[in-house]
């Protein structure tokens, strides 16, 4: 396997992170790593494929790697400070070194890694991940504490918004996943002949050659939502008057005038409707929504969505019209998505607890 520059240095920068190319000279696909499972091979979405490959990029280039056989485990330590210097969360960090250890151990399967004093350098990623000592029990809660926002701020930006810019585009992404819970790749993929105003629904398809998007559980995220007639009225409200009639003509929902936006812009609306304000860059000026991340209290699309799934179990919808509504399991929405405050939790037992007392 080598790596290579591709010769149009005018493409954009995603594309011109290096190509990699299989032991035949031709160009590795998604089909030529590994999913993480024994019996298959590259059964998983071009997303994940991107993660192995951005990360799997930043080691090589990084720690300045032109070819596998000659990686020692030293570049392995570096690569894991270089992480921690650029104050990655522990979790963060794990699973970055995750990725790079599937990706270690498929070339030793595959390409004869070298072994170093009879150790794979898989098994001193293994090691760094050990040293870290992440429980699952953290990976769960990840985010929980220090990356979310209460009902009340979510409530109080859809009040500003709807003051000082209704039926926006950035509005109808904050109330969607809000209301629904759903994922960045559900909300992306929704087209306005997706919404059926007199039935009260969204449709939510995969059409992933048609939009680009393919929903995280490919033709099983699909599903129609219940949306109520107040914030029906507000995404009718924005396709009749702010959404951007875009150059390519697609019939998606959200938009802007190249065509369908992509997650980066997605989460870039997100997190600047999130940040508190106050925070200013380097120069001293207020953050834009171009780096509305800095800010400490800014939240992504996943984090709203956990919001999303913590209040709709406030409200007491039970478990498995939730589990229908977000598309997930009840075990994964009880492990990873409800994080209810101690007050939530108290409040949510309030009622069954008097009952019986």
């Amino acid at each position: 396997m080598s790596f290579e520059q591709p010769d149009d240095e005018r493409e954009r920068r995603y594309d011109r992170l290096p190509v990699a190319r299989t032991q035949a000279g031709t160009q590795a696909e998604v089909s030529d790593f590994p999913s993480g499972k024994s019996d298959s091979r590259g059964n998983f979405s071009k997303k994940t494929y991107v993660r192995y490959r951005d990360t799997v990029n930043d080691f090589l280039q990084s720690q300045d790697v032109s070819d596998l056989m000659e990686v020692e485990p030293r570049e392995i330590n570096r690569w894991n400070q270089l992480l921690q210097r650029r104050d990655y969360a522990r979790t963060t960090r794990d699973g970055k070194l995750e990725t790079l250890g599937v990706f270690f151990k498929w070339a030793e399967t595959e390409w004869r890694a070298p072994r170093k004093e009879g150790k794979k350098l898989s098994e001193t990623i293994e090691q760094k991940r050990k040293d870290l000592d992440v429980s699952g029990d953290e990976k769960s809660r990840s985010g929980d504490d220090n990356h979310r926002i209460s009902t009340e701020q979510a409530e109080e930006i859809i009040g500003h918004l709807a003051k000082h810019d209704y039926a926006s585009r950035q509005m109808v992404e904050f109330l969607l996943i809000y209301h629904i819970g759903c994922r960045k790749s559900a909300l992306l993929s929704i087209d306005c002949s997706d919404l059926k105003p007199r039935d009260g629904i969204i449709q939510i398809r995969n059409r992933p050659e048609k939009s680009g998007v393919r929903l995280k559980k490919g033709n099983r995220g699909e599903r129609d939502v219940n949306v109520s007639p107040e914030i029906m009225s507000v995404v009718t409200d924005y396709i009749d008057a702010h959404r951007t009639e875009p150059q390519d003509g697609s019939d998606a929902l959200l938009t802007s005038w190249a065509g369908r936006i992509d997650d980066s812009t997605l989460y870039r609306d997100i997190a600047g409707l999130t940040k508190c304000g106050e925070c200013t860059d380097n120069s001293g000026d207020p953050l834009t929504k171009q780096n509305a991340s800095d800010c400490p209290e800014s939240i992504g699309c996943h984090d709203l969505r956990r919001v999303a799934i913590t209040r709709m179990r406030d409200k007491g919808v039970s478990w498995d019209t939730i589990s229908g509504r977000v598309n997930a399991t009840v075990q994964m929405l009880k492990d990873h998505y409800d994080s209810p405050t101690f007050e939530q939790a108290a409040e949510r037992r309030k009622q069954e607890v008097l009952n019986a007392l």
